[in-house]
Protein backbone atom coordinates (compact mmCIF):
# COMPACT_ATOMS: atom_id res chain seq x y z
CA UNK A 1 0.00 0.00 0.00
CA UNK A 2 2.92 2.36 0.62
CA UNK A 3 3.99 1.86 -3.00
CA UNK A 4 0.43 2.61 -4.15
CA UNK A 5 0.34 5.86 -2.19
CA UNK A 6 3.77 6.78 -3.52
CA UNK A 7 2.70 6.10 -7.10
CA UNK A 8 -0.38 8.27 -6.72
CA UNK A 9 1.83 11.05 -5.38
CA UNK A 10 4.23 10.71 -8.30
CA UNK A 11 1.37 10.92 -10.80
CA UNK A 12 0.06 14.15 -9.27
CA UNK A 13 3.52 15.69 -8.90
CA UNK A 14 4.68 14.85 -12.42
CA UNK A 15 1.67 16.47 -14.08
CA UNK A 16 2.11 19.70 -12.12
CA UNK A 17 5.88 19.84 -12.61
CA UNK A 18 6.21 18.43 -16.14
CA UNK A 19 7.29 21.75 -17.59
CA UNK A 20 10.01 22.05 -14.95
CA UNK A 21 11.69 18.75 -15.85
CA UNK A 22 11.56 19.13 -19.59
CA UNK A 23 14.87 19.44 -21.41
CA UNK A 24 14.32 22.08 -24.08
CA UNK A 25 16.20 21.01 -27.15
CA UNK A 26 14.92 23.81 -29.41
CA UNK A 27 12.90 23.43 -32.62
CA UNK A 28 13.37 20.40 -34.84
CA UNK A 29 15.08 20.73 -38.19
CA UNK A 30 12.76 21.26 -41.15
CA UNK A 31 13.71 18.89 -44.00
CA UNK A 32 11.97 21.17 -46.50
CA UNK A 33 13.85 24.30 -45.40
CA UNK A 34 15.65 25.65 -48.44
CA UNK A 35 18.31 27.17 -46.18
CA UNK A 36 19.45 23.73 -45.00
CA UNK A 37 22.66 22.37 -46.48
CA UNK A 38 22.27 19.89 -49.30
CA UNK A 39 24.65 16.94 -49.81
CA UNK A 40 26.74 18.85 -52.33
CA UNK A 41 26.81 22.05 -50.28
CA UNK A 42 28.74 20.69 -47.30
CA UNK A 43 32.54 20.95 -47.57
CA UNK A 44 32.75 17.42 -46.23
CA UNK A 45 29.91 16.23 -48.43
CA UNK A 46 27.91 15.22 -45.33
CA UNK A 47 24.15 15.80 -45.82
CA UNK A 48 23.58 15.64 -42.06
CA UNK A 49 25.86 18.57 -41.25
CA UNK A 50 23.65 21.26 -39.63
CA UNK A 51 23.68 24.83 -40.84
CA UNK A 52 24.66 27.65 -38.50
CA UNK A 53 21.00 28.39 -37.72
CA UNK A 54 19.87 24.77 -37.59
CA UNK A 55 19.96 23.14 -34.12
CA UNK A 56 21.60 19.77 -33.73
CA UNK A 57 19.04 17.01 -33.25
CA UNK A 58 19.12 15.17 -29.93
CA UNK A 59 17.04 12.31 -31.30
CA UNK A 60 18.12 8.98 -29.77
CA UNK A 61 19.86 6.45 -31.99
CA UNK A 62 17.71 3.31 -31.89
CA UNK A 63 17.37 0.25 -34.08
CA UNK A 64 14.38 -2.07 -34.28
CA UNK A 65 16.16 -4.29 -31.73
CA UNK A 66 17.12 -1.55 -29.25
CA UNK A 67 13.95 0.57 -29.36
CA UNK A 68 11.96 -0.04 -26.15
CA UNK A 69 8.95 -2.29 -26.70
CA UNK A 70 5.86 -0.09 -27.04
CA UNK A 71 2.24 -0.71 -26.09
CA UNK A 72 -0.73 1.41 -25.12
CA UNK A 73 -4.25 2.65 -25.71
CA UNK A 74 -6.07 2.71 -29.03
CA UNK A 75 -5.88 6.51 -29.10
CA UNK A 76 -2.08 6.49 -28.81
CA UNK A 77 -1.40 4.17 -31.74
CA UNK A 78 -0.55 7.18 -33.97
CA UNK A 79 1.82 8.43 -31.24
CA UNK A 80 3.79 5.18 -31.28
CA UNK A 81 3.71 5.05 -35.07
CA UNK A 82 5.11 8.60 -35.25
CA UNK A 83 7.95 7.60 -32.93
CA UNK A 84 8.77 4.52 -34.99
CA UNK A 85 8.75 6.46 -38.25
CA UNK A 86 11.03 9.13 -36.83
CA UNK A 87 13.42 6.99 -34.79
CA UNK A 88 13.73 4.00 -37.13
CA UNK A 89 13.23 5.89 -40.40
CA UNK A 90 10.28 3.63 -41.22
CA UNK A 91 7.58 4.35 -43.76
CA UNK A 92 4.02 4.80 -42.44
CA UNK A 93 3.20 1.30 -43.65
CA UNK A 94 6.23 -0.21 -41.90
CA UNK A 95 5.41 1.66 -38.68
CA UNK A 96 1.80 0.49 -38.78
CA UNK A 97 2.97 -3.11 -39.06
CA UNK A 98 5.57 -2.62 -36.30
CA UNK A 99 3.25 -1.04 -33.70
CA UNK A 100 0.77 -3.18 -31.79
CA UNK A 101 -1.29 -1.65 -28.96
CA UNK A 102 -3.32 -4.01 -26.79
CA UNK A 103 -5.75 -1.27 -25.53
CA UNK A 104 -5.49 0.46 -22.17
CA UNK A 105 -6.07 -2.18 -19.51
CA UNK A 106 -4.31 -4.96 -21.42
CA UNK A 107 -1.34 -2.62 -21.94
CA UNK A 108 -1.06 -2.07 -18.18
CA UNK A 109 -1.14 -5.84 -17.66
CA UNK A 110 1.51 -6.35 -20.35
CA UNK A 111 3.78 -3.78 -18.70
CA UNK A 112 3.39 -5.39 -15.29
CA UNK A 113 4.09 -8.84 -16.78
CA UNK A 114 7.23 -7.62 -18.54
CA UNK A 115 5.83 -8.07 -22.05
CA UNK A 116 6.62 -4.46 -23.02
CA UNK A 117 8.90 -1.67 -21.79
CA UNK A 118 6.70 1.41 -22.01
CA UNK A 119 3.01 2.11 -22.50
CA UNK A 120 1.29 5.28 -23.70
CA UNK A 121 -2.06 5.41 -21.95
CA UNK A 122 -4.68 7.36 -20.04
CA UNK A 123 -4.05 7.57 -16.27
CA UNK A 124 -4.20 4.28 -14.36
CA UNK A 125 -7.49 3.22 -12.83
CA UNK A 126 -7.76 2.22 -9.18
CA UNK A 127 -7.55 -1.44 -10.17
CA UNK A 128 -4.51 -0.83 -12.37
CA UNK A 129 -2.77 1.07 -9.58
CA UNK A 130 -3.46 -1.86 -7.27
CA UNK A 131 -2.09 -4.35 -9.80
CA UNK A 132 1.06 -2.27 -10.12
CA UNK A 133 1.46 -2.12 -6.36
CA UNK A 134 0.81 -5.85 -5.92
CA UNK A 135 3.49 -6.69 -8.50
CA UNK A 136 6.23 -5.44 -6.17
CA UNK A 137 7.74 -3.39 -8.99
CA UNK A 138 8.26 0.36 -9.18
CA UNK A 139 6.69 2.43 -11.94
CA UNK A 140 6.82 6.01 -13.11
CA UNK A 141 3.95 7.87 -14.79
CA UNK A 142 4.95 10.84 -16.96
CA UNK A 143 2.61 13.04 -19.06
CA UNK A 144 3.77 13.23 -22.69
CA UNK A 145 0.94 15.10 -24.48
CA UNK A 146 -2.27 16.83 -23.45
CA UNK A 147 -5.73 15.51 -24.22
CA UNK A 148 -9.29 15.99 -22.96
CA UNK A 149 -12.41 14.14 -21.88
CA UNK A 150 -15.16 15.02 -24.37
CA UNK A 151 -18.90 14.44 -24.76
CA UNK A 152 -20.82 13.59 -27.91
CA UNK A 153 -24.44 13.80 -28.96
CA UNK A 154 -26.40 13.36 -32.17
CA UNK A 155 -26.17 16.05 -34.84
CA UNK A 156 -29.93 16.68 -34.61
CA UNK A 157 -29.81 17.49 -30.90
CA UNK A 158 -30.19 21.29 -30.53
CA UNK A 159 -28.18 21.35 -27.28
CA UNK A 160 -24.75 22.84 -28.00
CA UNK A 161 -23.20 22.93 -24.53
CA UNK A 162 -23.58 21.35 -21.11
CA UNK A 163 -22.09 22.53 -17.85
CA UNK A 164 -19.92 20.33 -15.68
CA UNK A 165 -22.71 20.31 -13.09
CA UNK A 166 -25.28 19.25 -15.69
CA UNK A 167 -23.04 16.40 -16.83
CA UNK A 168 -22.62 15.30 -13.22
CA UNK A 169 -26.40 15.42 -12.81
CA UNK A 170 -26.94 13.27 -15.89
CA UNK A 171 -24.42 10.62 -14.92
CA UNK A 172 -25.61 10.41 -11.32
CA UNK A 173 -29.20 9.97 -12.51
CA UNK A 174 -30.52 13.29 -11.21
CA UNK A 175 -31.13 14.70 -14.72
CA UNK A 176 -32.95 12.34 -17.06
CA UNK A 177 -34.58 14.50 -19.75
CA UNK A 178 -33.03 16.85 -22.29
CA UNK A 179 -35.64 19.50 -21.46
CA UNK A 180 -33.93 19.89 -18.07
CA UNK A 181 -30.81 21.22 -19.83
CA UNK A 182 -32.44 23.36 -22.53
CA UNK A 183 -33.19 20.63 -25.04
CA UNK A 184 -36.28 18.84 -26.35
CA UNK A 185 -38.66 16.75 -24.28
CA UNK A 186 -36.80 13.47 -24.72
CA UNK A 187 -35.27 11.01 -22.31
CA UNK A 188 -31.46 11.14 -22.19
CA UNK A 189 -29.84 7.92 -23.37
CA UNK A 190 -26.55 8.15 -21.49
CA UNK A 191 -23.96 5.66 -22.69
CA UNK A 192 -20.99 4.57 -20.58
CA UNK A 193 -17.76 2.60 -21.06
CA UNK A 194 -16.57 -0.45 -19.11
CA UNK A 195 -14.44 -0.13 -15.99
CA UNK A 196 -10.69 0.05 -16.72
CA UNK A 197 -11.25 1.53 -20.15
CA UNK A 198 -9.39 4.82 -20.54
CA UNK A 199 -12.60 6.78 -21.03
CA UNK A 200 -14.23 5.35 -17.91
CA UNK A 201 -11.14 6.05 -15.82
CA UNK A 202 -11.30 9.68 -16.96
CA UNK A 203 -15.01 9.81 -16.07
CA UNK A 204 -14.17 8.72 -12.52
CA UNK A 205 -11.17 11.04 -12.28
CA UNK A 206 -12.59 14.22 -13.82
CA UNK A 207 -16.36 14.11 -13.37
CA UNK A 208 -18.19 11.47 -11.33
CA UNK A 209 -16.43 9.08 -8.92
CA UNK A 210 -17.03 5.36 -9.36
CA UNK A 211 -19.14 5.12 -6.21
CA UNK A 212 -21.47 7.92 -7.36
CA UNK A 213 -22.09 7.13 -11.02
CA UNK A 214 -25.48 5.72 -11.90
CA UNK A 215 -25.74 2.05 -12.82
CA UNK A 216 -26.24 1.71 -16.56
CA UNK A 217 -28.11 -1.12 -18.28
CA UNK A 218 -25.81 -3.60 -19.99
CA UNK A 219 -26.84 -2.41 -23.46
CA UNK A 220 -25.69 1.13 -22.65
CA UNK A 221 -22.15 0.07 -21.70
CA UNK A 222 -20.20 0.05 -24.95
CA UNK A 223 -17.08 -2.10 -25.11
CA UNK A 224 -14.99 -0.02 -27.51
CA UNK A 225 -14.63 3.67 -28.35
CA UNK A 226 -15.69 3.32 -31.95
CA UNK A 227 -18.80 1.43 -30.89
CA UNK A 228 -19.80 4.25 -28.55
CA UNK A 229 -19.50 6.85 -31.31
CA UNK A 230 -21.54 4.60 -33.60
CA UNK A 231 -24.22 4.23 -30.91
CA UNK A 232 -24.48 7.98 -30.39
CA UNK A 233 -24.62 8.51 -34.15
CA UNK A 234 -27.29 5.87 -34.72
CA UNK A 235 -30.44 7.33 -36.24
CA UNK A 236 -32.74 5.67 -33.71
CA UNK A 237 -30.89 7.03 -30.67
CA UNK A 238 -29.05 10.01 -32.12
CA UNK A 239 -30.99 13.09 -30.94
CA UNK A 240 -31.40 11.73 -27.40
CA UNK A 241 -28.03 9.99 -27.02
CA UNK A 242 -25.08 11.18 -24.96
CA UNK A 243 -21.67 9.55 -24.74
CA UNK A 244 -18.04 10.33 -24.03
CA UNK A 245 -14.59 9.65 -25.35
CA UNK A 246 -11.12 11.19 -25.53
CA UNK A 247 -10.54 14.21 -27.75
CA UNK A 248 -7.85 12.79 -30.02
CA UNK A 249 -9.87 9.70 -30.88
CA UNK A 250 -13.27 11.37 -31.29
CA UNK A 251 -12.02 14.35 -33.28
CA UNK A 252 -9.55 12.63 -35.57
CA UNK A 253 -9.22 8.85 -35.42
CA UNK A 254 -12.90 7.89 -35.53
CA UNK A 255 -15.41 10.51 -36.61
CA UNK A 256 -19.03 10.19 -37.67
CA UNK A 257 -21.34 12.48 -39.59
CA UNK A 258 -24.11 11.49 -37.19
CA UNK A 259 -22.49 12.86 -34.02
CA UNK A 260 -20.72 15.99 -32.83
CA UNK A 261 -18.78 17.15 -29.81
CA UNK A 262 -20.48 19.25 -27.14
CA UNK A 263 -18.97 22.32 -25.53
CA UNK A 264 -18.55 22.11 -21.74
CA UNK A 265 -19.20 25.25 -19.70
CA UNK A 266 -19.49 27.04 -23.04
CA UNK A 267 -15.98 26.04 -24.20
CA UNK A 268 -15.65 23.80 -27.25
CA UNK A 269 -12.86 21.19 -27.12
CA UNK A 270 -10.17 22.29 -29.58
CA UNK A 271 -6.40 22.05 -29.74
CA UNK A 272 -6.22 25.65 -28.55
CA UNK A 273 -8.67 25.36 -25.64
CA UNK A 274 -7.00 22.15 -24.47
CA UNK A 275 -3.50 23.64 -24.74
CA UNK A 276 -4.53 26.72 -22.75
CA UNK A 277 -6.51 24.76 -20.16
CA UNK A 278 -9.65 26.77 -20.94
CA UNK A 279 -11.55 23.57 -21.71
CA UNK A 280 -12.48 22.33 -18.22
CA UNK A 281 -12.00 18.56 -18.62
CA UNK A 282 -8.38 18.44 -19.71
CA UNK A 283 -5.94 15.66 -18.87
CA UNK A 284 -3.05 13.94 -20.66
CA UNK A 285 -1.70 10.79 -22.20
CA UNK A 286 1.04 9.30 -20.06
CA UNK A 287 4.13 7.20 -20.53
CA UNK A 288 4.20 4.49 -17.86
CA UNK A 289 7.34 2.41 -17.36
CA UNK A 290 9.28 0.39 -14.81
CA UNK A 291 11.88 2.13 -12.64
CA UNK A 292 14.27 1.11 -9.89
CA UNK A 293 16.09 -2.20 -10.37
CA UNK A 294 13.88 -3.05 -13.37
CA UNK A 295 14.46 0.20 -15.28
CA UNK A 296 15.57 0.01 -18.91
CA UNK A 297 17.93 2.97 -19.57
CA UNK A 298 16.70 3.16 -23.17
CA UNK A 299 13.20 3.93 -21.90
CA UNK A 300 14.42 6.95 -19.94
CA UNK A 301 16.36 8.14 -22.99
CA UNK A 302 13.22 7.90 -25.13
CA UNK A 303 11.00 9.70 -22.62
CA UNK A 304 13.53 12.48 -22.09
CA UNK A 305 13.62 13.06 -25.85
CA UNK A 306 9.82 13.06 -26.20
CA UNK A 307 9.72 15.88 -23.65
CA UNK A 308 12.15 18.07 -25.61
CA UNK A 309 10.87 20.61 -28.12
CA UNK A 310 11.96 18.27 -30.91
CA UNK A 311 9.96 15.40 -29.44
CA UNK A 312 6.94 17.57 -28.68
CA UNK A 313 6.93 18.87 -32.26
CA UNK A 314 6.83 15.28 -33.48
CA UNK A 315 3.83 14.66 -31.21
CA UNK A 316 2.17 17.80 -32.57
CA UNK A 317 2.80 16.69 -36.15
CA UNK A 318 0.95 13.46 -35.33
CA UNK A 319 -2.08 15.51 -34.26
CA UNK A 320 -1.60 15.57 -30.48
CA UNK A 321 -1.67 18.66 -28.26
CA UNK A 322 1.85 19.31 -26.92
CA UNK A 323 2.47 19.86 -23.23
CA UNK A 324 3.41 23.49 -23.79
CA UNK A 325 3.26 26.14 -26.49
CA UNK A 326 6.04 25.59 -29.03
CA UNK A 327 7.74 28.29 -31.06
Amino acid sequence: MKRLIALLGILSLLLSLAACRIDDAGPAADPDDSSAEKPGDSPAGDPTTPTEDEPVSQKPDFTADTLPRLDGSTATIPLSEALVQSLLDYTPEQAQEFVNHATTHAAYENLINGDCDIIFVTPPSAEELQLMDDSGQQFEVVPVVKDAFVFLTGVDNPVESLTVEQLKGIYTGQITNWNEVGGPDAAITAYQRPDNSGSQTLMYKLLVPADEIMEAPHELIIADMGGLIDAVSDYAAGPSALGYSVYYYASGMYTSEGSRLLAVDGVAPTDESIASGEYPLTDAYYAVFRTGDDENPAVRELIDWILTDEGQKLMQSAGYVPLRILE
